[in-house]
């Protein structure tokens, strides 16, 4: 019996499913290891759409599962479709967190797929054992897909193809050890993926305690944490050590990583990894909502490669109180923050756009606060209305009387097996208590924090501007303030971002799609659409960066007393220097361009003390200069990225985040003459 699984991801204009598909890879062991089946069950797993084409084109599938997430669904319908065509006996199945939550928004949804057999539904993220039973009733009735339909099937909700009639099976309950699950790195199925791009996921723990209603982890079903053990973790990150790029980061698709005991045993051996291999180079993972000072254990540990991602989401109590939400107190969530820049660690702070009850005062101030509690970056996400999260509820939408829009996901879309596939997600874009124009506001107040408040990527000078009482906040929000006065690149580049926010909004997904498949060419170009935060926030970065530093010496002299000359002298030599030592794009040709920086003030002596006092300490007694240089493993790492995702606007906003800002700068090549005046 031939089996695919697939968990696809587009790729026409870059790799939008940027991890290996551990999913599916899960499905497909547990399957060969607990399915009864007179024949050998043959296996394979799909991230490249191509590549299923062509497994199809060669040999069509006996059963064929794809998993479905916002980003994928229509391109996995689209296959299915084609599968089909190919043989029609073939048996489709679909599972994943992109369902419904209410039995009447099921049976509707099911039913606007009529190339989905059955739709496998275990636990949210956990099919494993649902996946088995729908399997085994397949090979128990002699792998004749019309013999699937007499009666309901555990973990499984289908039409009925004659009746019409929706059967429901049980729930499956869910994997306590997650060990039942056998590797499939250790299997050797994800050995394909090591030469891809791609980065490697595994998972520790499945399950979050939190009940967050915009999440599709809050379901009640997915509240219990259970895990895979130490000596499982280990043994799938010896085998990807062995084989990965150690160019790669490591991703962990865990809820609440860092926040329990065992996570330090695993963190332990991370840093045992990265003393002999240099592997991990960076972490991705969401960390945990409590537990902080196990948090900064498990991050000391990783040395500083895993970046602390603090979701408080909004500090408004009315939002948490809609959302059913507890954050950790302010001063807590400060002192966290203290002791991760005291070890040179980073975090991140994360709001949510038109959460209910938020006002655009409250949003303002939550990211005024956050910053002044010490965090590297704020970043504001848009509230969607996931199938599987309890705020797509119809209740929850009259009650909290939200506008919605739809929009192309970003990059997702393209042509694969004949019609143009586009998927879509439905964004609030108001509430009650905040309007659509304080969206547009809010959007533009944030690419700008984006930009410019970015991992510390200019902390230098707005470190400056804190030792002349000025915050972070008060300079991003005079930007806005000024825009009409910034150099035109620059402001055609935000103005062009609020074109797009605008110009990606419809009132339906039929509309939406409309749209893309008249826009087809410059959406899969780049020239329209993709993640527009992302995407304007890197030519921000690195495609306009002479005009961003204009802009930001302006606006922060601006907000310095005239009269301070010495001030906007090191404002100036700040700017200066980040002229001298950042990239930007053509990094073929910036990576070889090495650059002399003249300076009074010893700033990276200035830096590296965790800017002890102030800069005008650290003046030479004459101006010196200094040589700068690409450090070759950064260059290295940045040639491999752009291969496998493009030097455009898109591509870099897809790799950027596996790195941090620091990875975008030359260093200086060191000479004994050239130190701080004592």
């Amino acid at each position: 019996m031939r089996l695919y699984l697939a968990d696809l991801g587009h790729n026409l204009v870059t790799a939008t499913s940027d991890t290996y598909p551990l999913g599916v890879g899960n499905l497909a062991t547990f399957a060969q290891a607990y399915a009864k089946s007179p024949t050998p069950i043959e296996v394979a797993i799909f991230r490249d759409p191509k590549e299923l084409k062509t497994a199809i084109d060669t040999a069509a599938p006996d059963v064929i599962g794809f998993s479905s997430y916002s980003w994928n669904h229509h391109l996995a319908l689209s296959f299915a479709d084609y599968a089909k065509a190919v043989n029609p006996d073939s048996l489709t199945l679909m599972g994943g967190p992109n369902f419904p939550l209410t039995e009447d928004e099921q049976e509707s949804w099911i039913r606007t797929m009529p190339q989905i057999d059955m739709h496998v539904r275990g636990p949210t993220y956990e099919g494993e054992r649902a996946f088995l039973s729908t399997l085994q009733r397949f090979i128990d009735v002699g792998a004749r897909r019309e013999g699937m339909w007499e009666e309901a099937v555990d973990g499984a909700l289908y039409v009925h193809p004659e009746t019409g009639e929706i059967l429901r099976g049980d729930e499956p309950p869910r994997i306590r050890d997650l060990d039942e699950i056998p590797s499939p790195y250790l299997a050797g199925l994800m050995d394909k993926f090591f030469d891809t791009g791609l980065f490697a996921l595994m998972q520790l723990a499945r399950g979050c305690p939190f009940t967050c209603a915009f999440c599709n982890s809050a379901v009640k079903s997915n509240s219990k944490v259970f895990r895979h053990s130490f000596e499982r973790t280990k043994a799938d990150l010896d085998y990807i050590v062995a084989r990965i790029n150690h160019a790669s980061p490591l991703c962990f698709a865990d809820d609440n990583f860092g926040m329990y005991v065992q996570d330090e045993e695993v963190a332990d051996y991370l840093g045992h990894l990265m003393e002999r291999y240099d592997w991990p180079k960076y972490i991705r993972t969401t960390t945990g909502k409590n537990r902080g000072d196990r948090i900064i254990k498990v991050m000391r540990k990783a040395k500083g490669r895993l970046p602390m991602t603090s979701s408080v989401q909004s500090l408004n109590p009315e939002v948490l109180k809609n959302i059913k939400r507890d954050n950790i107190s302010l001063d807590t969530y400060a002192e966290v923050q203290q002791e991760l820049h005291s070890k040179g660690m980073q975090s991140y702070g994360e709001l949510i756009l038109c959460m209910p009850g938020e006002t655009r005062e409250s949003f303002m101030d939550a990211v005024d606060q956050l910053i002044e509690t010490g965090v590297s970056r704020v970043a504001a996400h848009q509230l969607m209305l996931l199938h599987g999260a309890p705020l797509a509820n119809p209740d929850s939408r009259e009650k909290f009387g939200f506008k919605t829009l739809h929009r192309v996901v970003a990059r997702c879309l393209g042509k694969y097996t004949g019609p143009t596939v586009v998927e879509t997600e439905e964004m609030v874009v108001q509430s009650e208590n905040f309007s659509f124009q304080d969206y547009l506001d809010t959007r533009v107040f944030h690419l700008l924090l984006t930009i410019f408040y970015y991992e510390d990527n200019f902390e230098e000078a707005f470190r400056l501007a804190r030792s002349r009482g000025i915050r972070p906040f008060l300079i991003v929000k005079h930007m806005q303030d000024i825009l009409d006065q910034a150099p035109k690149p620059f402001r055609d580049a935000v103005a062009g971002y609020l074109e797009e926010n605008q110009q990606e909004l419809f009132e339906t997904r039929a509309d939406c799609v409309a749209w893309a498949q008249e826009n087809y060419d410059d959406l899969i170009s780049g020239e329209l659409g993709g993640n527009l935060l992302s995407k304007y926030s890197m030519i921000g970065r690195f495609i306009v960066l002479d005009e961003a530093l204009d802009f930001l010496k302006r606006a922060i002299s601006d907000l310095l007393d005239k009269d301070d000359h010495e001030a906007h002298e090191m404002l100036g030599t700040i700017i200066n220097y980040y002229s001298a030592v950042m990239l930007h794009v053509p990094f073929s040709e910036t990576l070889e361009h090495e650059p002399v920086w003249s300076s009074s003030f010893d700033l990276e002596a200035w830096r590296n003390s965790g800017y002890e006092g102030v800069l005008q300490d650290y003046q030479f007694d004459a101006p010196r200069e200094f040589q700068t240089q690409v450090d070759q493993r950064v260059k290295a790492t940045l040639l491999t990225r752009i291969e496998t995702f493009g030097e455009h606007a898109s591509g870099l906003g897809r790799f950027t985040r596996t790195m941090f800002a620091k990875d975008f700068r030359r260093n200086f090549v060191p000479s004994e003459n050239q130190h701080a005046a004592e």
